[in-house]
């Protein structure tokens, strides 16, 4: 009898194995969110060491006989976990898909504008460690302002917020020592407290969600000797949280920074050295010279701290005491979440007023607004007002983001209200652009991409995906919500991953033309939770749609 011959390729081998690779993960991940939710539910910790050590002996005993390099297949392991623990962070372990037919009226939005979240931590941070009070409004509370608040008043500090608005009470004395600190899912946060930590004579252990125990700390870990400091990772063959730090209090007068290190932990240490006694000297390697991150930060810095030097490619923080000569203070609006609500008149037509201070130190915001004025998009600033209406809609462009790609999900969901073609230019090896392709096929779009060029609105689309659309992240959502208008009835899971920084926008959204009406003022009135643990604090946001 002849023997059979398999026809498949390795690579069509590899694709049903994988396949199935998938399917089993999917199984694992809904029966170890159970584990966790239930866990949860009991107000215990989403982990248990106990269930992982028995669970990694068998990915042991199993990858014995293959000889498979451990510290990989470990990394492996807590990866899967961490699908799980993921899922229950954001309550979303029965999370159904969203699907979005939102009104057509002209929009008539009269709100106040998002503020920038790093920027209003930066200022949570500068309050709290000031000599005297100050006012932080208004307020718009979320789970990641929340955490940052937690944290600095575990440490010692004094902050509460209520009507709206933030303020800080000056303390006599603060300590992080023998402090279990939870940094929550900002890598910012987890820096800023860590670059902290580094002033004092210290010993902590740092916790944080699950996008913070698969962030990678050894660049920063190899840089902290130079601080006086060192950084000691908890699980074995993991980069990432829960660390301990010792830090002695003995810092340099000069470091330098090295190409690789987190551009977010260069901020937090500039904004941390403001409580060291005799300041620091950065110098940074040329790899930062066109960071628009650490222009905006240390360009609002020095707004409130003339001193502060940033020329070029080393920055200079005075020597304590730095006070800040003011009261209080408006941080300055999001560009990017307020645009998806400056953009709406697009859309619908009608008349979007937002209240609130327009940066001065977004690099290349100017480039956007040029772009979405050739959209026909008309936006205004005059006395803490930004207002925007429709001027004349083009029926098709070709426009250029490569300077702002931070702003694809914002345009490609604008592109696809032309009535024509639109051919951006972009860097099409950013990985961003996989996540467009990915709405793009999941939509049934017309589109063509070749290097450096994405086209929209061509005659090859193709049939609607039955499936929802899994949104990757906060931008793309709000995204994701726009293109709704011109396609009514999308589709999207994980829509709720806009909340934690964002918590009023569904509400916003689903209230149409005129949230206003919907949206009660001033009732923030939580107290800062006294109960400091390893677990962060969840709100539900409620979506309603009368």
């Amino acid at each position: 009898m002849a023997e059979k011959h398999n026809s498949l390729s390795l690579t069509q081998e590899l694709a049903q194995l994988d396949e199935k690779l998938v399917s089993l993960l999917m199984t694992r991940t809904n029966l170890l969110s159970r584990a966790a939710s239930t866990r949860r539910s009991k107000n215990l910790g989403i982990t248990d060491p106990n269930q992982e050590k028995v669970l990694w002996q068998v990915w042991r005993d199993a990858s014995k006989a293959d000889n498979l390099e451990p510290q990989i297949l470990k990394k492996i392991f807590h990866l899967s976990n961490n699908l799980s623990y993921a899922r229950v962070e954001r309550n979303s372990s029965n999370e159904k898909p969203l699907c979005l037919f939102p009104r057509r009226k002209p929009v008539e939005i009269d709100l106040e504008a998002p503020r920038d979240q790093i920027l209003r931590s930066m200022m949570f941070f500068l309050g709290a460690t000031n000599s005297s009070p100050l006012t932080i409004a208004p307020f718009q509370g979320n789970d990641i302002s929340l955490e940052v608040i937690n944290a600095l008043n575990l440490c010692g500090f004094n902050l509460a917020f209520q009507n709206r608005q933030c303020e800080t009470q000056p303390v006599d004395s603060w300590s992080m020592d023998n402090k279990i600190i939870y940094a929550g899912q900002s890598k910012f946060h987890f820096y800023l407290l860590l670059c902290l930590a580094l002033g004092q004579v210290t010993r902590a252990k740092f916790t944080g969600s699950t996008k913070l125990k698969i962030h990678d700390v050894r660049p920063v870990q190899d840089i902290l000797p130079q601080l006086g400091a060192r950084l000691t990772i908890v699980e074995p063959h993991s980069y990432g949280l829960p660390v301990r730090v010792e830090s002695s209090g003995q810092l340099p007068e000069t470091i330098s920074i090295p190409k690789g290190v987190s551009k977010k932990f260069v901020l937090a240490l500039v904004v941390a050295a403001t409580t060291y006694k005799a300041g620091l000297s950065i110098q940074l390697d040329e790899s930062f010279s066109n960071s628009k991150l650490l222009r905006k930060g240390i360009g609002f810095l020095q707004e409130h701290i003339p001193e502060l030097q940033f020329e070029g490619l080393s920055i200079i923080v005075p020597p304590v005491p730095i006070s800040l000569d003011l009261s209080s203070v408006d941080i300055p609006v999001d560009p990017l979440m307020s645009l998806h609500l400056l953009v709406l008149p697009f859309f619908t037509d009608g008349k979007v007023i937002l209240h609130g201070k327009w940066p001065q130190h977004a690099p290349h915001l100017q480039d956007i607004m040029d772009i979405l004025q050739e959209f026909g998009l008309r936006v205004s600033f005059h006395g803490g007002e930004i207002t925007s209406v429709m001027g004349n809609r083009p029926q098709q462009l070709s426009i250029d983001i490569t300077s702002c790609q931070e702003y694809l999900p914002l345009v490609l969901a604008m592109s696809m209200g032309l009535r024509g073609q639109c051919a951006i230019t972009l860097d099409t090896t950013s990985e961003d652009v996989e996540y467009a392709q990915d709405l793009l096929e999941n939509l049934g779009a017309g589109y063509a991409i070749e290097p450096g060029l994405l086209q929209l609105g061509l005659a090859n689309a193709k049939k609607v995906s039955e499936s929802p659309w899994q949104s990757p992240g906060p931008y793309w959502t709000l995204a994701g919500s726009l293109i709704s208008f011109t396609h009514p009835g999308v589709c999207m899971t994980n829509a709720d991953n806009i909340s934690s920084a964002w918590p009023w926008f569904w509400k916003i959204f689903m209230n149409l033309p005129s949230p206003q009406n919907f949206i009660n003022s001033a009732r923030i009135e939580e107290q800062v939770d006294e109960n400091h643990d390893d677990k962060p604090k969840r709100k539900r946001i409620r979506i309603t749609t009368d």
